[in-house]
């Protein structure tokens, strides 16, 4: 295996360490009366490597020809940079769901962040007029 190869197989090891599923959906904290948060995480990761062989004298055409020159030293280095952002937390207490986000900066993230609450009530509704078995429920929901 080539130094480059080694230092390459070294990083992704290394980075697999670092990154795994439970760094984007992490663990359940666990609250009160059974509440169960899940963060959520964006990972953004970059990585460089590379290297070379450098002579450690100066070396002329007719000298390219001796072997004891061809061993170079090897000189690689790797850099990983690795960016973890909390963009939102999933939380689940007494069967309803909700998503508060970490960063809502427009319409369409606050839009998402309520489906969840939406969903629950709507779920409710049904389910109360279920337990009603009354015939003016389906008139209140035509309306």
């Amino acid at each position: 295996m080539s130094p480059v190869e080694t230092i390459l197989q070294t990083t992704m090891n290394e980075i697999k360490k670092i990154v795994d599923v439970n760094t984007i959906v992490g663990d359940p904290i666990y609250g009160e009366g059974g509440a169960v948060v899940l963060p959520v995480s964006k990972v953004s990761l970059g990585f460089l490597t590379g290297g070379g062989d450098f002579p450690t004298q100066t070396v002329t055409k007719s000298d390219k020809s001796n072997e004891s020159l061809k061993n170079y030293p090897f000189l690689g280095a790797s850099v990983v940079g690795v960016t973890i952002t909390p963009k939102a937390f999933l939380c689940m207490r007494s069967g309803s769901t909700s998503i508060l986000c970490a960063d809502c900066d427009n319409a369409i993230e606050r839009l998402v962040q309520m489906i969840p609450g939406a969903i629950d009530d709507v779920k409710e509704v049904i389910h109360s007029c279920m337990e009603k078995k009354k015939p003016c429920c389906q008139d209140e929901c035509k309306e």
